[in-house]
């Protein structure tokens, strides 16, 4: 991958390191759908296929309200991943 990112202190990151950045941490997913995730990243590929523990599932943002707490691990495929981020 060789997509750069800019961060608020103007250096520059790849997209690899900035997704092995976030592993571990809690993110925010919005899905093309409008549904918005939030949990800890435990993995991601290539594809963009993520994997989330602890999920909660929103609609288009938190703030709409809690729609389902997932008490297993999520996985979100790639292809429906318009953004991720950290949380």
């Amino acid at each position: 991958m060789s997509e750069t990112a800019t961060n608020p202190n103007s250096s520059q990151i790849t997209t690899s390191t900035f997704l092995s950045h976030i592993r571990g941490k809690n993110v925010s997913v919005k899905l093309t759908s409008g549904l918005f995730y939030t949990g800890l990243l435990i993995s991601i590929d290539g594809f963009m296929n993520v994997c989330l523990r602890d999920a909660k599932e929103y609609h288009e943002k938190a703030d709409n309200g809690l729609l389902t707490a997932y008490s297993d691990d999520v996985i979100l495929r790639g292809n429906q991943v318009n953004y991720i981020g950290e949380a």
